[in-house]
């Protein structure tokens, strides 16, 4: 307890937190606790803090809710102590430790409102170092609110959101200045007045980049002033470098004073999501959705079509094939998709989930584009992504359906559009069990998106003056554009500053040549591709848009696939176990149970071997231009170019390793079969043998007139030599055995550790 006292009256502890690594902090934090009587578990978690991966929701002694519950125990303990502030500035530092690798904030926010909630009950004495020290704590929130703002690409949202987040940091700022006597004080007003200047200089960028893209005013050379004077004066080296990126976002912006800028007249952007659905016919799954989905109701709403019809794709997919199969199934589409809480630019979106009979499903999002401006373009590509803004922390909310006026923090809705793609799909497996379908499950990671980006009309503004603009005409022009940054380059895993599009360089991406089209430009990159085309009817170019959505819905039924050849692999790890135990095991019992899992192997690989030949074949669609530009888009995945590896190395590996297990146990049961019949013949000698040597006996015993003592050692001989003659028996017929059994072993571990040898594999590939 003196050394918690003399920490709080020099505060040692801030220069530590300031100067040295944060784990420091957490080990004079761990003292004063355990001076406070606190339990050694929660001692334990808060140290857990800074070394584990709290934040990731995985399972241990660092998830979340055991953390969180460490709070609640924490905070009362150190109430009206002077280990107060230490412990609520801890907790900031290792939340803003989080924030550096993660982008989901929702961890971060509620271990900060648990233990807001805390100091709720008993709050700090108002003035105090320790009320400072909370109100420090909870002002974090704000700034994830303002990385949320950015995090949403919308220049508006951007401007109204770092607005507010700079005031309130201004309104603790205020507060924490007049008690600068207290060195916890002058830490605290340190910290936040480098986090207000770096939310005023993001006001000032993202304002005057809206309002300079819009063409309402240019007072970029001011924000460009404002953002390097921050830059300069920022000590905060990650905050620095986030400046000097809104910094040269805006120099970018500058430039474009005097180019020739992009605007969509008309278009849209698919936002595709693949999935699979692991089921051993996709038939039957299309046949189930057709017939039952009538009266579902996903993600809260109903329907808005009939479930029983086609899929609604142009007939250059009705291929002849001699087997009947065709690139169709059904869909099921939603009401309308509402981005709302953005005052007046709310956007609309239309959702559709694709059921394949090939198994490449995809949920499929469009957002219209009408007169749409670089910075709108931007804003919607990056919707898809699942780094996207949390939505819910600059109060907004994407619902299905109308929303009847509803406040965003009042509708039921999500935060992020690949949140509302896991809803819908997960209600759609919940669905198809529903029906009676068995052993189906869902192969879904938000990652695997891809965005179509098809431009039917735009417009060329010089120096983005709409007064002066006139129609394009040449789609080849686009990259050369100012604004096409968006359509021409990869999506990103973050922002890195405001109009971040802006920053970008030339076209990122492979062009592809499309002979069904005239004039036309195709750029495909690792999730994006963008279809333009201005003197081809519309329905030509949707029918390439189709294509470039059919490529990317691939990847789910890959991830299908791959999940189908981890759980066969995973099902073998418990025999392995039981063929290296000791312990008597049912080997008809474990050899059904193998040739089932070998025989379903072999059916699920003939079948993915198939399917993956008919997607490359011609009869996939009925005209060979349209193969010609598939196969080109297809060969720009790279799920599609290791197909080969997928389906003939990866699961034959796996099938011989099964065809290996199953002889290694068929050669044990042998064994023990053996071992049974010789034991038995043995049995059998001996027994024989005892009756023969006491025949002889009886033989001797007559012939000899042997007396009642005789006849008592001879019983004995007789059962001596019976004995031996069995052990002998016995002892040989396990020793050859032992020799027989040895290479056969050997060769069987060899074969479950180290898999088929080459010259096995060749002669098994070869028959």
């Amino acid at each position: 307890m003196e050394e918690l006292a003399a920490l709080g009256e020099d505060e040692e502890w801030l220069s530590v937190l300031v100067d040295a690594p944060v784990d420091e902090v957490g080990r004079l934090l761990d003292e004063c606790l355990g001076g406070l009587g606190v339990s050694d578990t929660t001692r334990m978690r808060l140290g857990e803090l800074l070394e584990g991966v709290w934040w990731s929701g995985g399972g241990g002694s660092g998830d979340r809710q055991e953390v969180i519950a460490a709070i609640v125990e924490a905070v009362p303990a150190v109430s009206g102590t002077t280990a107060e502030p230490m412990l609520a500035l801890y907790i900031r530092a290792v939340c803003e430790a989080a924030w550096e690798l993660t982008w989901d904030h929702a961890p971060i926010t509620d271990l900060l409102r648990a233990a807001e909630s805390e100091w709720d009950t008993a709050p700090p004495t108002p003035g105090s170092s320790a009320a400072l020290a909370v109100r420090a704590m909870t002002a974090l929130r704000a700034d994830l609110r303002l990385e949320s703002a950015c995090s949403t690409g919308d220049l508006g949202t951007e401007s109204m959101v770092s607005a507010e987040v700079r005031d309130t940091l201004q309104g603790e700022l205020d507060s924490a200045h007049g008690q600068q006597s207290s060195a916890v004080a002058r830490h605290v007003v340190s910290m936040l007045q480098d986090r207000v200047t770096y939310a005023a200089a993001v006001h000032e960028g993202s304002a005057a980049a809206l309002a300079f893209l819009e063409g309402r005013a240019d007072s970029l050379d001011a924000a460009w002033k404002v953002l390097h004077e921050a830059e300069q004066n920022m000590a905060d080296h990650g905050a620095r470098s986030e400046l000097r990126a809104h910094r040269v976002a805006i120099e970018r912006l500058c430039e474009a004073r005097h180019e020739d800028w992009l605007r969509v007249d008309e278009g849209s952007i698919v936002c595709t999501y693949p999935f699979g659905l692991r089921h051993t016919d996709q038939a039957t799954v299309v046949r189930a959705v057709k017939e039952h989905a009538g009266d579902w109701v996903m993600g809260g709403r109903a329907l808005a079509n009939n479930s029983t019809g086609l899929l609604l794709v142009d007939d250059v997919w009705r291929g002849d094939d001699p087997l009947e199969r065709r690139y169709e199934g059904t869909q099921l589409d939603l009401p309308d998709l509402h981005l709302i809480g953005r005052q007046g630019r709310d956007v609309t979106a239309r959702v559709t989930i694709v059921i394949s009979q090939l198994g490449n499903h995809h949920v499929r999002v469009e957002l219209p584009l009408v007169d749409a401006l670089p910075h709108d373009i931007a804003a919607r590509v990056w919707m898809a992504a699942p780094e996207y803004a949390d939505l819910d922390e600059v109060g907004q909310r994407l619902v299905l359906g109308e929303a009847d006026g509803t406040r965003p923090d009042q509708a039921r809705g999500w935060s992020r559009l690949s949140g509302v793609v896991q809803t819908l799909l997960d209600d759609l497996v919940h669905a198809l069990v529903r029906t009676g379908l068995e052993n189906i499950d869902l192969s879904f990671r938000p990652g695997m998106y891809h965005v179509v980006t098809t431009i039917n009309e735009a417009s060329v503004l010089p120096s983005g003056d709409a007064g002066r603009a006139h129609t394009l005409d040449h789609a080849a022009r686009i990259p050369t554009l100012f604004g096409s940054q968006s359509v021409c380059h990869p999506i990103p895993a973050g922002i890195g500053s405001l109009a971040f599009w802006a920053r970008y360089g030339s076209p990122v991406g492979t062009p592809v040549e499309c002979a069904g089209l005239t004039d036309e430009y195709l750029l495909a990159s690792e999730n994006h591709t963008l279809i333009a085309s201005f003197s081809s009817p519309d329905f030509m170019v949707a029918t390439v848009g189709q294509a470039a959505e059919f490529a990317a819905s691939l990847d789910g039924m890959f991830a299908a696939w791959q999940d189908e050849l981890s759980d066969f692999y995973l099902g073998l790890t418990p025999h392995l176990r039981r063929l290296e135990s000791p312990d008597d095991v049912d080997l008809q019992e474990v050899l059904s149970d193998l040739e089932h899992r070998h025989l379903r192997l072999r059916q699920f690989l003939t079948s993915a071997r198939v399917t993956v030949l008919f997607i490359s074949s011609p009869a996939l669609v009925t005209s060979p231009v349209m193969r010609s530009t598939i196969s080109r888009l297809l060969d720009l995945r790279p799920v599609w170019v290791q197909r080969a590896d997928f389906t003939d190395i990866a699961g034959q590996a796996l099938a011989d390793r099964v065809t290996d297990l199953i002889e290694t146990w068929m050669r044990r049961r042998d064994d023990a079969q053996a071992r049974r019949n010789r034991l038995r013949i043995d049995t059998m000698i001996a027994v024989l043998t005892g009756i023969g040597i006491s025949g002889v006996v009886a033989i001797l015993q007559t012939g000899f007139d042997v007396e009642k003592g005789g006849s008592v050692a001879l019983a004995v001989v007789v059962l001596l030599l019976a004995a031996l003659v069995g052990l002998a028996s016995f002892r040989w017929s396990r020793l050859t055995n032992e020799k027989r059994s040895r290479p056969s072993s050997t060769r069987s571990h060899r074969s479950v550790t180290d898999g088929p040898s080459p010259n096995t594999d060749r002669s098994r590939r070869s028959s």
